[in-house]
């Protein structure tokens, strides 16, 4: 189901009205919170009178380009049976970039790499590049820069640029530099001219190197073996004099920094007190940083390039959408008009059409019609302190109309180091609260976005701080009185997983119950089972984080602490599982059977780290929600002490 903006018929939206329509609408059944969205991408063609618009058609993923002024279906692309649908942009007014490739009908998971084609808006003409599409070049249809492997060795690559001719693309073009080390991302200006390199050894050190046009070789801006702190380019202004990047500081949150090609001199220009940048703002052409997004909790918009021609407008934006992220997807080559996309906690991407002129938007399309606003639970971000002074954040979804005295979900990410809980639509989060559960999700120590020392602070804290972290934020939400402290279980997949049993392990009188998806729960075994292992990069990341000495980690894995639980646990596993072997929940479960424990098992044939299968999606939270239930069901008189 699609929800077009009244097939684009409606008058024009003033910004602040973006949400007429929605009341009465009644609350959605749980199942329909799996759905994935009809609308993946939207994006406007420089002439300003179509859009090619990746929408979900059955089980696949298909390109449809529209005219702009009807929305009328012109012409369809379909990468085929379970097709997925990567990349899209427009290249000129007739031409469209894309990649794409099939999933496997088994296992509903995309095992081939994606194939680059140009199609013509008509669908007369479609190209398939022989190479990696790396960017166009302005003022230059005919000609793309692409990428391939030039020198294959043990696992990893030196990448070579092209210059590609669209008309014959069977040919491999003029060649235009070699990247200076193996696996490395390559940034290129809107010119031509590739201007950065940045690659990670397998010590997960990175290398920094910049290139200038017409001369020989790289030059090292950093390298973190010997600065121990990261850099990473944000993107290249429009004139190709200068670029955004951020820099990793030793204490405190990253900054971001303006980089001069011509001297090599990088100046601060913004660093939030809180976080790293979590989002870039990006001018109307796409490439050119402004700004950016910080505090993932309650997110915060900054446009640091205030002169530049486009701040204004984008300025506008941001303010008609409060308390939501705002992304330009695409815009006119005149920049006068572009597509908005909006999210946020009860917004799960809604695009406009926004005329710069007029100062308006038109509502294109919501990406999953099928949840309107006003019936989604409301997220918060909450702040508190750990016991050790530690400043923690997180958030709260909470159902609708419902505050106080909840049952409550304690939903713990995985990763854990690098990712993060931010304040924006979470399709599991919003399916708990729905049914009647406060969902709290806390950025413990170790996570991401906070800067370089909050992430290295949970080094070797797997089951000691970083848990710690977990339970405060659980006694936090029970002394608010938002959770009812003797309804409280804690969930969470991969790491979540582990940190969920490692609750029921160290805080047995905590929760009621405990679950974990793909859980890593014997961390000795990390480095004998699984996929981690198995890269010279995975076994640094392992002693880097976890530590080696074996009866530390048999402290801190709860397969060798289940005496430790006293309440009910469900552990769930992919078979194929091939990052965390389905090995670490068959021994979690036999060890708690064999102390007589109560536990529910469930594996799924064809599943790895993840739920692929829709089935098999819609049965875990079948039998996850009925677990919830009967553990927090609350204390009847007969029961109460």
């Amino acid at each position: 189901m699609h929800e077009w903006g009244a097939r684009a018929r409606m008058a024009a939206l003033v910004l602040a009205c973006a949400w007429a329509g929605q009341a009465g609408a009644q609350a959605p059944d749980w199942k329909v919170f799996l759905k994935r969205a009809s609308i993946e991408q939207i994006q406007v063609s420089p002439d300003g009178t179509r859009v090619a618009v990746a929408e979900r058609i059955g089980e696949s993923t298909q390109i449809t380009i529209r005219n702009l002024a009807t929305m009328a279906a012109e012409v369809r692309f379909d990468p085929g049976t379970q097709g997925e649908v990567g990349k899209l942009r427009w290249i000129d007014d007739d031409r469209v970039l894309l990649s794409a490739n099939r999933t496997d009908s088994k296992y509903k998971v995309a095992f081939v790499r994606p194939a680059m084609w140009i199609v013509s808006r008509d669908g007369r003409d479609k190209y398939l590049l022989p190479s990696n599409f790396l960017a166009t070049i302005e003022g230059d249809p005919n000609h793309l820069l692409v990428h391939e492997c030039s020198d294959w060795k043990d696992g990893k690559c030196f990448d070579e640029v092209r210059k590609a001719e669209i008309g014959h693309l069977a040919r491999t073009g003029e060649k235009v530099i070699v990247a200076p080390d193996r696996e490395s991302e390559l940034f290129a200006d809107r010119h031509g001219n590739v201007r950065f390199s940045i690659s990670e050894d397998d010590k997960a050190m990175t290398r920094l190197q910049v290139h200038t046009p017409g001369q020989e070789g790289w030059t090292l801006i950093n390298d973190s073996e010997k600065s121990g702190l990261h850099v990473y380019p944000l993107g290249i202004t429009a004139d190709g004099e200068h670029a955004y990047l951020e820099a990793e500081r030793a204490t405190g949150a990253s900054a971001i920094e303006r980089y001069d090609f011509a001297t090599g001199a990088r100046t601060q220009v913004h660093q939030d007190p809180e976080s790293d940048a979590t989002r870039t703002i990006y001018a109307f052409d796409g490439v050119t940083p402004i700004g950016a997004y910080f505090r993932p909790t309650h997110p915060v918009a900054v446009v640091w390039d205030s002169t530049h021609p486009d701040a204004a407008a984008i300025k506008q934006i941001l303010a008609a959408f409060p308390g939501r992220v705002v992304a330009i997807t695409s815009a006119t080559r005149d920049r006068n008009k572009a597509i908005v996309k909006t999210f946020g906690d009860r917004d799960p991407g809604t695009y406009y059409l926004f005329d710069r002129a007029a100062k308006k938007a038109t509502l294109i399309a919501r990406s999953r019609a099928w949840l309107p606003e006003n019936t989604l639970p409301p997220s918060r971000d909450v702040s508190l302190v750990a016991r050790d002074g530690m400043p923690l954040h997180g958030v709260l979804t909470l159902p609708p109309g419902k505050e106080r005295n909840l049952p409550m979900i304690v939903l713990v990410h995985g990763g854990p180091h690098g990712p993060f809980d931010d304040a924006t639509f979470d399709q599991e989060s919003a399916l708990i609260a729905s049914q009647g559960y406060a969902v709290l999700r806390v950025n413990f120590r170790g996570s991401g976005g906070y800067g370089k020392s909050f992430e290295t602070a949970g080094y070797k804290q797997w089951g000691r701080a970083m848990q710690d972290d977990v339970t405060d934020a659980t006694k936090w939400a029970i002394a608010q009185g938002i959770a009812d402290a003797g309804r409280v279980c804690v969930y969470g997949a991969s790491y979540g997983g582990y940190s969920a049993l490692m609750g029921a392990v160290r805080e047995p009188a905590l929760y009621r119950c405990a679950a974990s998806y793909a859980g890593p729960l014997d961390l000795a075994k990390m480095y004998k089972w699984g996929g981690i292992r198995r890269s010279d990069y995975g076994m640094e990341y392992l002693a880097r984080v976890l530590g080696k000495d074996e009866t530390d980690l048999a402290a801190r894995s709860p397969a060798k602490q289940v005496a430790s639980i006293k309440v009910p646990v469900l552990i769930g596993h992919g078979r194929l599982d091939g990052r965390v072997d389905v090995a670490h929940s068959r021994a979690m479960v036999k060890a708690m059977k064999k102390a007589g424990l109560a536990v529910e098992s469930i594996e799924y044939p064809n599943e790895g780290h993840g739920l692929n299968i829709d089935a098999d999606e819609a049965d875990f939270y079948t039998k996850l929600l009925a677990f919830f239930a009967r553990n927090t069901a609350p204390a009847t008189a007969a029961s109460a002490p």
